[in-house]
């Protein structure tokens, strides 16, 4: 057998040693036919190919340990031993290991050094133009105990920390305010309004609550959904459908009314809402220096809020009491103003998306003709007060100090790059990558994070805050910000130095987008209020804006996407179409979306539910 296996070269001659990879070769065969021995006689049982793999890879073994014990023959028989055979390999390979050992940490080094000047120019910049490089920098300022909306009373606990130490000594903080928001959300729940069964024919939408469907379910006191809910002196949950322990209002109840005679259920928070919202500040304690392990469950609370202010217009509108209605709008707007004061993107989007349930509220109004004079020219001044360019210039300077406190976070070892997400579609291999990163790459993330986020910031400071971000001839069209952001100077989303930087980059598209289309809605309301004024001194609307100048409006709104008035027609049953042109910058007539759900104008609903989407 010896013989035919050297003629066929699987083993050496007598006095040679065996080579690396004779060695390889033979430990493979006899692990892979030791391996399929194996699996045969485990007759069926299951195996999945892992197993099969570590089976085999176990068994080549025994083939290393067949060429150890020939080389040990065949030196007896005269053949050079391990270390006269592989010495000046081995003496070799170390002068290599150890130049390139050499190379790597002055490589290392110099990374080190660049990256630290490199920060140290994005502070040094960034100090010059007066921006925050701290979370207590940006809120800066202290707020009193009675001017801060939460420190209520209302939101007391929300953001309650029970404070620790590990085993290092260091402390650690842990969220008890669980209870409480699970207490606020079940305060403030309520049915949502839609139709039990949807009827035959096309799905009409509308701008605001279905009262009608609301009353329906209200009336019959069960709930279809389950929620979760505390007992008193008990730390466990508990799930029950019944309808929120709300006032089951009588059947002989008109619709409004009967919203009106359940949402009573909701009265005493609704009005410690009213009440919170006319504290001018909201500073809670949170803490922003644990960068995406940061807890903002504020946010869903006070969108809660909002949306049942919302419930609360509609009905009062309905039912005539427009004062209480205007009061709980103003509400509205005045918690969105205190919702943007926290210093985030999805705070911002927050507010906006509470201004825009304000906005659909006083649609509700207008569409019936219930706002008095009075009440109009206050709303006309209120929505042109809100400065959206203000807010989202306050979240993109928190997003700057999220990411800074996210690659601080890593170089330190308490935060794991794949916590943050996807950098885009790079799969495993960007994932491995963000694992091997050295530190000095991910300060060089970090600064370009920073000098990133410096620029949207100084664009939005520089540009003008009547005129829409995205407007035609805008910096953030002509430079083509967006493209620029992510393209970079064509360097590819691999570069050690921006790897990272991908996944805490917001989708600025998105961002811009809602802030243009609320600055137009802004504008929009307020032409609707003028326009409402005149219909009451002159029981029509007007031919043509112009007619609300001087009286109305001081001068006709300028379209923030393109610096021209306005569109306005009155139609040939009296009613009106308002709009402003939106993202593609061409005047598509009024038609506010296209087949594949992209906006073309921004356009005021008409007053009756249509089948196409509406602006809110």
């Amino acid at each position: 057998m010896m013989p035919l296996l050297q003629k066929l070269r699987l083993l050496p001659r007598n006095n040679r040693r065996f080579g690396f990879w004779r060695t390889m070769l033979v430990g493979l065969l006899i692990g892979g036919l030791a391996g399929t021995a194996v699996t045969a006689l485990a007759d069926g049982a299951s195996m999945g190919s892992a197993q099969h793999l570590a089976t085999a890879a176990l068994l080549s073994l025994t083939g290393l340990g067949c060429s150890w014990l020939w080389n040990r023959r065949a030196v007896a028989l005269g053949a050079p031993s391990f270390w006269q055979a592989w010495g000046g390999r081995f003496r070799r390979g170390g002068w290599v290991i150890g130049g390139v050992a050499v190379l790597a940490m002055v490589a290392w080094a110099i990374e080190t050094a660049r990256a630290q000047l490199e920060w140290k120019k994005i502070e040094a910049q960034l100090k010059t133009r007066g921006e925050p490089l701290t979370f207590q920098e940006l809120l800066w300022g202290q707020v009193s105990e009675d001017q801060n909306f939460a420190r209520h009373p209302l939101m007391a606990g929300v953001m309650a920390f029970h404070e620790t130490t590990n085993a290092l000594g260091e402390p650690k903080f842990h969220w008890v305010g669980k209870r409480r928001v699970s207490e606020l959300q079940d305060a403030l729940r309520f049915p949502e309004a839609f139709p039990a069964e949807r009827k035959a024919g096309p799905r009409l939408h509308r701008t605001g609550p279905d009262l009608e469907a609301l009353a329906t379910l209200l009336k019959s006191g069960t709930n279809r959904s389950v929620r979760t809910v505390y007992l008193p002196d008990s730390d466990q949950p508990r799930e029950t459908n019944d309808l929120f322990h709300l006032p089951i209002p009588p059947a002989s109840l008109p619709a409004a009314r009967a919203v009106l005679h359940a949402m009573e259920g909701r009265r005493a928070i609704l009005d410690q809402v009213t009440e919170a919202t006319r504290r001018p500040h909201c500073r809670y304690d949170i803490r922003y220096d644990e960068g995406p392990n940061a807890l903002l469950p504020h946010l869903a609370i006070h969108k809660a809020m909002a949306v049942r202010l919302r419930t609360r217009v509609a009905a009062r509108v309905a039912a005539g009491d427009t004062p209480g209605a205007a009061e709980d709008i103003d509400t509205m707007l005045r918690l969105s103003e205190l919702t943007g004061e926290d210093p985030t993107l999805i705070g911002y989007l927050v507010r906006v998306a509470i201004q825009t349930l304000a906005m659909s509220a006083f649609w509700d109004g207008t569409s019936q003709h219930a706002w008095s004079e009075a009440q109009l020219a206050a709303f006309q001044r209120r929505f042109e007060s809100l400065k959206q360019r203000d807010g989202l210039i306050h979240a993109f300077r928190g997003e700057r100090l999220f990411g800074k406190t996210c690659f601080e976070l890593m170089r330190q070892g308490r935060l794991n790059p794949e916590t943050l997400g996807s950098t885009d579609g790079g799969g495993f291999g960007e994932a491995v990558a963000s694992q091997l990163i050295p530190d000095a790459w991910l300060l060089q993330n970090q600064a370009h994070h920073s000098r990133t986020l410096d620029r949207i910031t100084a664009t939005l400071q520089n540009s003008d805050p009547e005129r829409g971000i995205a407007a035609r001839g805008s910096v953030w069209e002509t430079e083509r910000i967006d493209a620029s952001i992510f393209e970079g100077d064509g360097k590819g989303r691999f570069h050690p130095y921006r790897i990272l930087t991908r996944m805490l980059l917001p989708a600025l598209a998105r961002v811009h987008m809602k802030a243009d289309r609320m600055l137009t809605g802004c504008r929009l309301a307020m032409t609707v209020a003028a326009l409402e004024r005149h219909r009451l001194a002159a029981d029509n609307y007007p031919e043509s804006l112009d007619a609300l100048v001087p009286r109305f409006l001081p001068s006709i709104p300028l379209d923030p996407m393109d610096g021209k008035p306005l569109r306005y027609r009155r139609n040939s049953d009296g009613s009106f179409t308002l709009y402003g042109i939106g993202p593609n910058h061409a005047d598509d007539g009024g038609v506010f979306e296209t087949k594949q759900g992209q906006d073309l104008d921004w356009v005021w609903p008409p007053n009756h539910a249509t089948e196409e989407r509406r602006l809110f």
